[in-house]
């Protein structure tokens, strides 16, 4: 990937973050990085095209993590506190999850984006299903259903409220250990 390329999805996956992804234009992309919105639409031709690259990337970027959460670490309690660590981070930089804020504009983004964001959500909640498995839990579809809502609720509250300590709180119930 190029080093404007990178820049741009840095940029718009921060304001995503921030903002939301209606939130900002390329206007606003290319002011921050100092190019020309031309440069931006040789990388992503549409708005579209950046939001399903976006999305992609995280989905990409999450999946390497959740490998290496099941690599590092021996229970799948400390996988999901990790997880619950990750998303905390958030919250300190005053961000929100990209596919949560992108869910939440649902009804703005391409039928294309759309299915990247479900896709996103069915592979995590999957993930997490794994972990109730290994952890011995009955019912692990509903605990990871239950986990992956309360992960994304208390991502709300806990921005909102500037308390990362909203999330662990939530999800505490989930963890056995």
């Amino acid at each position: 990937m190029t080093d404007t390329k990178t820049k741009i999805l840095d940029l718009a996956e921060s304001l995503t973050q921030t903002k939301g992804f209606n939130g900002f234009s390329y206007i606003d992309l290319a002011n921050g990085i100092g190019i020309k919105t031309s440069s931006i639409h040789y990388y992503f031709k549409t708005k579209d095209d950046l939001a399903a690259a976006l999305v992609e990337r995280i989905h990409e970027n999450h999946t390497e993590g959740f490998q290496a959460m099941e690599a590092g670490h021996d229970s799948a309690d400390a996988r999901l506190k990790a997880v619950i660590a990750y998303f905390q981070n958030y919250i300190a930089d005053q961000k929100f999850c990209l596919c949560g804020m992108m869910a939440a504009e649902l009804q703005s983004v391409s039928p294309r984006v759309a299915k990247l964001v479900q896709a996103y959500f069915r592979d995590f909640q999957t993930w997490l299903k794994r972990q109730f498995e290994h952890a011995g839990k009955e019912d692990a579809d509903r605990l990871a259903l239950g986990f992956l809502s309360g992960l994304e609720g208390s991502l709300l509250l806990g921005r909102l409220n500037g308390d990362p300590d909203v999330i662990p709180h939530a999800l505490q119930d989930y963890i056995t250990t």
